[in-house]
C-alpha cells in the first residue's frame, strides 16, 4: 500500500470524528449544543436536534446526515487495505461516487417539494453511502503503482 502513514493518519483522525459526533451523551452532558462535541462540530452540521439520533437520551453532535457521511468515511476506509489489492478501475469508483451525490440530491429535492419525507433513518443510510463512496474514490490513491 503506498502512502501507509497517511492512511493510518486519516484512519485516526475518523475515529475521533466519528466518536466526537456522537456529542455530549457519552461525555454525561445534558446536551451536544454548547458542549465541546458540539462547538467542534458546528462550523459542517446544521445540527437541529430532531434530525439527529440520541445517545443516553441527548441528541448528537450532529444531524443523522452528517453521522451517515462520517460513518460511511470511517467504514470506507478501513477496507482501504482490501480496495487497494482489487482490480477495479478508477472509472467504476467514480461513478459510484456519482451515482450517490445523485441519490443525494434527489432524496433532498424529493422531501423539499413533498413527494416524500425523509427519516433520520433513510438520512443515516444514504450519507453512509455518500461517505462510503468518497473513501472508494480516495482509495485509488493507495494502490500500488505497477
Amino acid at each position: 500500500m503506498r502512502h501507509a502513514g497517511l492512511y493510518s493518519g486519516i484512519l485516526t483522525a475518523l475515529t475521533v470524528l466519528v466518536i466526537i459526533s456522537l456529542g455530549g451523551g457519552i461525555w454525561g452532558a445534558e446536551q451536544s449544543i454548547g458542549h465541546w462535541t458540539g462547538n467542534l462540530l458546528q462550523g459542517v452540521c446544521h445540527q437541529m436536534p430532531d434530525r439527529s439520533f440520541t445517545v443516553n437520551g441527548v441528541p448528537m453532535a450532529v444531524n443523522s446526515r452528517c453521522f451517515g457521511i462520517f460513518g460511511g468515511l470511517f467504514a470506507g476506509w478501513l477496507i482501504i487495505p482490501v480496495l487497494h489489492k482489487l482490480k477495479t478501475k478508477n472509472d467504476l469508483t467514480l461513478w459510484f461516487l456519482l451515482v450517490a451525490v445523485i441519490i443525494q440530491i434527489a432524496d433532498y429535492s424529493g422531501n423539499m417539494i413533498g413527494l416524500w419525507v425523509n427519516t433520520n433513518l433513510s438520512r443515516v443510510i444514504l450519507g453512509f453511502l455518500l461517505g462510503f463512496a468518497v473513501s472508494a474514490t480516495i482509495s485509488e490513491l493507495f494502490k500500488s503503482k505497477k
